[in-house]
Order: C-alpha cells, then sequence, then structure tokens
C-alpha cells in the first residue's frame, strides 16, 4: 500500500452536518504549520475539524444534487424536464469534458479533512478529552468512517482513484486549493476497497451503536453506519459473505426500526430525517443555514401545490419521474405509489421524497425564499434489509432472502415475491428500485448487479470496458500526468 502526503490549504467548518449543538459552527482560518501548533491542543479542535468533513462531504454531494446525477439519473427512474449533461452520459459524444459530474476534488477536500482529523487526533493526550480514551476514539472512528465512505463513493463513481492517506502541513504539494490531486497516480478500485475496509474495522471497534432522539442520531457515524458501509463495500467487492455479516449485525443490533407506512407523517417525517429508520443522512435544516434555496431537491422536484407559489407550475428544470418505466414496477396494492409519488395520474409525476419546504416569509412567498427541510437519506433500515436479502440471494440462502424481501414488501402492502428463487436476486435489485427511487441508488445497483437489459447503450464492449464509470476531467490529467483515463472513455472523443 502506497502513502502519499499532501499539503492542507483550508480547512472549513462550514454549515453543514447536525454536530453536537446545532449551533456549534465555526468558521476557522486556513491551518497552517505554525496555526496548527497553536490549534491541536484540545478536544474540541479534533471535533471542529471533523465536523468541517461531515460540512464538506454535504457539499460534495448536494451541491449540483450531483448525488442524483450519479446514483440515479442515468438510469430508467428519473429525468429531467430539459435533457442534461448528465443524461446524455450514454452517448458517445459527451457535452462537457470536464463536467462537475467528472470532478472529484471537493471528495478529496473531505479526505484531507479526515486524513487531518486521524493525524492530530492521535498525538492529543486521552486527558484532554471529556470522556477519555473513549472521546478521543469516538472522533478517530467517525474519520475512519468518513474517509471510507468518501472514497467508497468516489470507487462507485470513477473506479480507480488516487489514494493518499497521510495529512502534513508542511509545502509538499500534492492538493491544490481545487481538491486537484498532482504528482499521484490511481490506485486500483480493489486496493482502495480494501483500505476502506481497514478504516471500517478499526471505526466499528471505536464507535458504539447510536441512541434514537440523540442530537448524533444518523447524521453522525456510529457502529451501526459503519456496519452498513461495511456490508456495502464487501458487496462491491464481490463478498456476499461478509456483507451477509455486517448488515445482520446493524440490523440485529443498531437499535433501528421500520417506519410504519400507513402513516403518512410518519413517511414525511422519515424523510425530514433522523427517524427510527435513519443509518447516516446529510442534514438539511433551515434554521442552522444548510437548506437550499432555488437549486436544492424542493425546488428541481416539486411545483405548486407542493411549493405553495400560486403559478409556480412545472417551471424550472423539474424533475420528474419516468411514468412509463416506474409505473410497472409497483403493484396496485403498493402504498408507496401514494407516499411517495405526486400527480401519479399525469404523465410527468414527481417524488415527494424532498417536499417539506419552509418559506423565509409566509406572506411573501417566492421560489428563493422557499427552503427544502428534508434530509438526504444515504443509508436507512430497509435499503440495507434489502441489501442482505441480495447477499444472501447471492450466497443460494433463498428462504432468508425472501423473508427480508416480503418484510419489506408487505410493509407496503403489496403481496409476497413468489417467483423462483432464480429470480430472487433481480427481484430484490426492484425491489430496491422501488424502495429507494430518487434517493441515489438505482445506477450503483445496476453496476453491482450488472443490470443492464433495459439500457440499450450499455453495450458489451462498453461494459467490458468499464463505461459505467464516469471519466476523468480532462483538466485534472492535464493538471496530472501520472492519471490515465478510464478505460470506455479514454477510446471515444467527449
Amino acid at each position: 500500500m502506497k502513502y502519499f502526503k499532501y499539503k492542507i490549504i483550508a480547512l472549513f467548518v462550514m454549515s453543514g452536518l447536525l454536530f453536537n449543538s446545532c449551533s456549534d459552527w465555526l468558521e476557522m482560518e486556513p491551518i497552517n504549520e505554525t496555526y496548527g501548533d497553536v490549534f491541536w491542543t484540545s478536544e474540541s479542535a479534533a471535533q471542529q475539524t471533523l465536523a468541517g468533513g461531515y460540512s464538506l462531504l454535504r457539499t460534495a454531494l448536494l451541491k449540483g444534487n450531483l448525488f442524483l446525477n450519479w446514483g440515479e439519473l442515468n438510469g430508467t427512474t428519473v429525468r429531467y424536464k430539459t435533457l442534461t449533461n448528465s443524461e446524455k452520459f450514454g452517448t458517445t459524444s459527451f457535452p462537457n469534458s470536464s463536467a462537475s459530474e467528472m470532478q472529484w476534488g471537493p471528495f478529496f477536500k473531505v479526505i484531507a479533512q479526515c486524513n487531518l482529523v486521524l493525524e492530530e487526533t492521535a498525538k492529543l493526550d486521552e486527558s484532554l478529552f471529556d470522556n477519555g480514551l473513549e472521546g478521543k476514539e469516538k472522533i478517530l472512528g467517525e474519520a475512519y468512517f468518513l474517509r471510507a465512505f468518501t472514497y467508497f463513493y468516489m470507487v462507485k463513481v470513477w473506479g480507480d482513484v488516487p489514494l493518499v492517506l497521510e495529512a502534513v502541513t508542511e509545502v509538499n504539494d500534492v492538493l491544490t486549493e481545487d481538491g486537484y490531486i498532482i504528482n499521484v497516480s490511481q490506485s486500483p478500485e480493489m486496493e482502495v476497497l480494501e483500505q476502506c475496509i481497514v478504516d471500517l474495522q478499526i471505526a466499528e471497534q471505536y464507535l458504539d451503536y447510536g441512541v434514537f432522539g440523540s442530537s448524533e442520531w444518523a447524521v453522525q457515524g456510529n457502529k451501526g453506519s459503519v456496519q452498513a458501509l461495511m456490508a456495502h463495500v464487501y458487496l462491491w467487492m464481490d463478498k456476499p459473505a461478509e456483507s451477509e455479516v455486517a448488515a445482520a449485525n446493524m440490523i440485529s443490533q443498531g437499535g433501528y426500526s421500520l417506519v410504519d407506512y400507513t402513516d403518512s407523517l410518519a413517511v414525511v417525517n422519515m424523510f425530514v430525517g433522523r427517524s427510527t429508520e435513519g443509518v447516516f443522512e446529510l442534514n438539511i435544516d433551515y434554521g442552522d443555514s444548510e437548506s437550499y434555496s432555488n437549486n436544492g431537491m424542493a425546488q428541481k422536484t416539486l411545483y405548486y401545490p407542493y411549493i405553495d407559489i400560486p403559478g409556480y407550475v412545472e417551471k424550472g428544470a423539474t424533475l420528474n419521474i419516468r411514468k412509463e418505466t416506474v409505473e410497472p414496477l409497483y403493484d396496485s396494492t403498493d402504498v408507496r405509489i401514494k407516499r411517495f409519488f405526486g400527480f401519479w395520474e399525469t404523465e410527468r409525476p414527481i417524488t415527494l421524497k424532498y417536499a417539506s419546504v419552509v418559506y423565509e416569509d409566509e406572506a411573501n412567498k417566492t421560489i428563493t425564499t422557499t427552503h427544502g427541510i428534508c434530509n438526504t437519506l444515504l443509508f436507512r433500515l430497509s435499503g440495507i434489509m434489502l441489501l442482505r436479502a441480495e447477499a444472501l440471494a447471492k450466497l443460494g440462502q433463498y428462504g432468508e432472502a425472501r423473508t427480508l424481501l416480503n418484510t419489506i414488501r408487505a410493509r407496503a402492502g403489496a403481496p409476497n415475491f413468489d417467483g423462483a428463487d432464480a429470480d430472487l436476486q433481480h427481484e430484490v435489485y426492484l425491489e430496491r428500485t422501488r424502495e429507494l427511487i430518487s434517493e441515489g441508488h438505482a445506477m450503483f445497483d445496476r453496476i453491482r448487479n450488472d443490470e443492464w437489459d433495459d439500457i440499450s447503450w450499455m453495450t458489451s464492449v462498453r461494459e467490458e470496458q468499464k463505461g459505467y464509470y464516469w471519466p476523468v476531467a480532462s483538466s485534472y490529467i492535464i493538471d496530472n500526468p501520472l492519471l490515465v483515463q478510464n478505460p470506455f472513455w479514454a477510446t471515444i472523443t467527449y
């Protein structure tokens, strides 16, 4: 394993995820070698820097709604009213060689923050922490989790990525202020995934399960979210046995429970966030300046009356459900039709998973003063239950897989799946599509399960060349001659 040093250009503790107290966000000056000696003297320094990592992850995934662009937009579930660059991914004449979807710089800022937390917190004496060694290990555990989550997400988008694991504050530049990695080549994706598992095994030892109702529930890493991520990473590595164990531990010990889908308010509150089902979420809170106006998921997916501005009807780049492909997925008795979708009877239904909003001024509502307050649910219990079902099906343990699948279907009022065992893995894939639609999983589920029969542009040649991964931004390759383009995109002009 290669380790590389890089300069930390700045630490950002911006408005971001809930961290202990929602109001405890501080603006921090750039860290240099001298300032670092002064700064790293207390538990609060480690907590603040860790909070900056969560905030940077929030920016990396939510700015431009990139989590949806990467995870869903190129499939058959959602689309914008006007064709976007992201949706042209299936063409061989990609419109922009440096589109935001190709840029991994924001993720490397998260990595930089995590590496700094890990290196500097390790030096602090445990007596500086309110809970002694336990408090120190909690911060380290969250940083290991956050680094593993970030690297795993990068692998899902780009495959091979540079692996950097050390932080220094001396001038030894391999990270620019834009987040470019220079003078570092990509590591094979399996090597990166193995490092994720190493990080997660440490985090699992350091962290406890969360406590529902606490300020940290679902929005900070804990043992449950570590095991959920471990289940995902192992399955991506094609290790279903290890994945199943991690998922089973989370489900049985994490303190989670399924939300009642017969209760419409409970479903609304699940998407607002931090429900009994929430495992790991990006916090969106208007009161703490974390919400988005104008360009967030609420503004992209909703219009009147869900956004209560008379005349705001189908304006902007409204994101819609692909009715022709989504409608056949659901049984007529499936309560998710009315819980998850609006305007279902029209040709352009919308998702309601981001439908909770607040207004700056109730008397003078405009789209720029409308703020979405729904969390982005990265992991939730039902998704991990279905992930475990997928692992079990791949292991040939069909009975247990079927039980998990039918538990999720029963909650939704859908009939049990009574098809053949040979069809069970595919059915679990479809159920994850039904359950997690618009949450940013569909494309990654396709890659993991080799589900391309309904995607015309995924030819056998493109799949062999890993054409499901995004290209690396051309500007990165120009700046760093050690980088190479992903195989498929290296063969075409885009």
